[in-house]
């Protein structure tokens, strides 16, 4: 579980050698360009591909769909949720959607942060790191620090998004640690009006 905690954590607040070919913003702007854009993320229909890898090598990989942020499905390579606010279902490998033992909704709510005051809480550090070019895109990069509590755990990460033109976050890498644990991640958002996750049949 401690592994999912932490991929879940960085999928809003996450942490590419680029070229910086632009002056940064003052602080202030970067800071309104930031949390701009996760405005618009937590109002958007958007899937998050993320491969996180530890300290030894080991590779995690997930996707995480939101319908809005009230309506999530989580795929890992070991488990996947459907978490909505009538209910949540899990299920492992390609076996049988189930309700957990355990009502899980509350804790992925406290994984996600849902408002911006969540968002706000806890970050601090922000910089613009000037517009930089990742994969032939011309991108805003913004880093920033982050030091919350994740259901008793206290997560500490440094992360950098990169911002497009629409002010939208596309891509974040960010550089944890929980427990005495450190990972790596790199996370790809796409956004898709077409997302509509319901409870499974």
């Amino acid at each position: 579980m401690p592994r999912i905690v932490l991929m879940l954590f960085a999928v809003l607040v996450a942490s590419v050698i680029c070229s910086n070919s632009s002056p940064a913003l003052a602080a202030g702007d970067a800071s309104s360009a930031l949390f701009d854009a996760y405005a618009k993320m937590i109002d958007s229909r958007c899937v998050a591909e993320t491969v996180s890898s530890d300290a030894k090598g080991r590779e995690n990989r997930s996707k995480v769909e939101f319908d809005t942020i009230n309506r999530i499905r989580v795929t890992t390579d070991q488990a996947s949720f459907i978490v909505l606010p009538e209910g949540t279902w899990m299920r492992t490998g390609g076996g049988e959607w189930m309700k957990p033992p355990i009502d899980m909704s509350a804790m992925f709510k406290r994984l996600v942060p849902s408002t911006l005051e969540e968002i706000r809480a806890g970050t601090r550090n922000i910089r613009d790191e000037g517009m930089q070019t990742v994969e032939g895109q011309n991108l805003r990069a913004v880093s920033y620090d982050v030091d919350t509590q994740v259901m008793g755990i206290s997560v500490s990460s440094h992360n950098t998004v990169f911002i497009d033109a629409s002010g939208r976050i596309v891509r974040s890498v960010s550089d944890g640690e929980a427990m005495g644990q450190k990972t790596h991640s790199v996370q790809k958002i796409r956004y898709d009006d077409s997302i509509s996750i319901s409870a499974p049949d």
